[in-house]
């Protein structure tokens, strides 16, 4: 019975001699005042720029749980939201709300500002006194969607006691952006493509760029990321003549559904156009525009426009390119963005002849004509273009502007319209076929993936002499011979027929 008594007397000593210092622990939850405070950021996202404020001082901490706050803002709102302390989240979620809207934070204090660009992926700011602490986004890049700020208060208390430095807060969690795009196409392709298309000179080429909108609209004016600017930039090949009175801008939804049209008066179209040299052209929204919530509505801008292939345009595989070459945009802050386009292609090329002799040598004086059907080569009407052989025997084809024709792909029909002087006209019908390939991809620079050389296809026509020839020689002396020849046939029919007829009157 001793030995149990001990035992048991053994027992409650040991869990005494072990309650007695968690009592202490437990019990040891006085808030150190004196003690100063550190906030960590990290975002990993360039170029944000974060401003932390104190909002309220801390005044008294009976207890864990019991603290009061002396509000530094003067905002009303504000005051309610944090007077009691209470930093559950439902409640936190109400004084975010109150900040957001109280644009000048009047009575907060500025403790330091955190720049991503400059000051790293991190940043600590220490010593700081004890209070509520309030971080917003003063500056963000120009595609900005969203930037949810964040309030804390420090120290707060948890399991382990009172602590003085919050987790490292990830602020690049709690913006949201988004990279825009801009895209071009050929909307009237005739090798259905919408990459590339070729044409010829005189034929128009309709294009459309799609551009991303950027921006919210929200209620809470720190929450709105309107922009100031939106600019769609676009280079032209010198073989395209731009039409400045096709520009249409519109509005479309995610299903490219048109929203709205915009009226010319809420853009500005500037060319720098000079003849045989690139076109370069810009589309600028303006900023009382862009201030409209219609705009922020839309998923896309979509703007069309259209250029006419000229005489500047090149043969070669490279094409005529028509770059959009950037959307370029600036935030309420005047924070750049911008973002590079694609490039899409025009092709055209040439019809050649070769006029030659008998012998091969070039001929001079041909006159030939180019067609897009081979009846209208037969009946020698509608013309496309026409050209004469020059001394090296070369037709270049010209138009009715003699600017030299530029064709499309495919097949036509040339014809001798006149031959040189001494020879006969080659009267067949000559179909000459501009054979391109394209492939789905860009190699190389070009879309084609066979072409004629330079974009040129030739042929040769060979013309005869004639049958008599005018010239002088033993060719006038058969000419002669025959001529005498049925000259003394005819003095002979004449004499035999006088005869007869005085027979006959003799007989009378």
């Amino acid at each position: 019975m001793t030995k149990r008594l001990i035992s048991i007397l053994m027992a409650i000593f040991m869990i005494t001699a072990i309650a007695i210092p968690v009592a202490n622990a437990a019990s040891d939850n006085t808030l150190d005042t004196s003690k100063k405070v550190s906030i960590t950021m990290n975002c990993d996202k360039a170029g944000y720029e974060f401003e932390v404020f104190q909002i309220a001082d801390l005044v008294t901490a009976t207890n864990p749980y019991t603290v009061k706050y002396d509000v530094k803002v003067d905002d009303a709102a504000v005051k309610a939201a944090v007077a009691d302390g209470n930093f559950e989240e439902a409640n936190r979620g109400k004084i975010l709300s109150a900040l957001d809207k109280d644009a000048e934070l009047t009575g907060a204090t500025s403790v330091g500002k955190y720049s991503v660009d400059t000051d790293g992926n991190t940043k600590t700011m220490s010593d700081l006194a004890q209070g509520i602490y309030y971080v917003r986004a003063v500056n963000f890049p120009a595609g900005v969607k969203a930037v949810t700020n964040s309030c804390f208060a420090l120290p707060y208390y948890s399991e382990n006691g009172w602590t003085f430095t919050i987790d490292a807060i990830n602020l690049a969690a709690k913006v949201e952006d988004e990279q825009p795009e801009i895209h071009k196409v050929i909307t009237n392709s005739t090798r259905g493509n919408e990459n590339f298309s070729d044409v010829s000179i005189g034929d128009t080429v309709d294009f459309k760029i799609t551009t991303s909108v950027l921006g919210v609209v929200d209620e809470i004016p720190e929450h709105e990321f309107k922009l100031n600017s939106y600019v769609i930039t676009d280079l032209m090949s010198k073989g395209l003549t731009l039409n400045q009175n096709s520009f249409v801008v519109t509005l479309v939804d995610a299903d490219d559904k048109t929203l709205a049209t915009l009226d010319p008066k809420d853009y500005t179209v500037n060319v720098t156009a000079e003849e045989g040299k690139d076109t370069n052209f810009t589309v600028s929204l303006n900023k009382e525009y862009l201030q409209k919530d219609d705009f922020y509505a839309a998923e896309n801008v979509v703007t069309t426009y259209s250029a006419v292939l000229n005489k500047y345009a090149t043969t070669k595989i490279t094409g005529n390119p028509n770059e959009a070459v950037e959307l370029k945009y600036t935030n309420k802050n005047d924070v750049e963005g911008k973002v590079e386009g694609n490039t899409v292609y025009v092709y055209t090329f040439k019809v050649q002849v070769n006029k030659v002799d008998e012998k091969g040598n070039p001929l001079s004086g041909a006159d030939f004509s180019v067609y897009k059907t081979e009846d209208d080569a037969k009946e020698e009407k509608n013309a496309l273009a026409s050209g004469t052989s020059d001394n090296d025997g070369v037709v270049v084809f010209r138009n009715a502007d003699n600017a030299e024709m530029l064709l499309e792909s495919g097949t036509y029909y040339v014809k001798e319209t006149k031959a040189p002087s001494g020879f006969n006209k080659y009267t067949d019908v000559i179909p000459v076929e501009i054979k391109v390939t394209y492939g789905d991809t860009l190699t190389n620079g070009t879309y084609i993936v066979s072409a004629p050389e330079l974009g040129l296809t030739s042929v040769d026509v060979k013309n005869s002499k004639t049958v008599l020839p005018q010239t002088g020689g033993n060719g006038n002396i058969i000419a002669y011979s025959i001529a005498f020849i049925l000259l003394a046939a005819g003095g002979t029919v004449f004499f035999i027929s006088r005869r007869k007829k005085k027979s006959s009157n003799k007989a009378a």
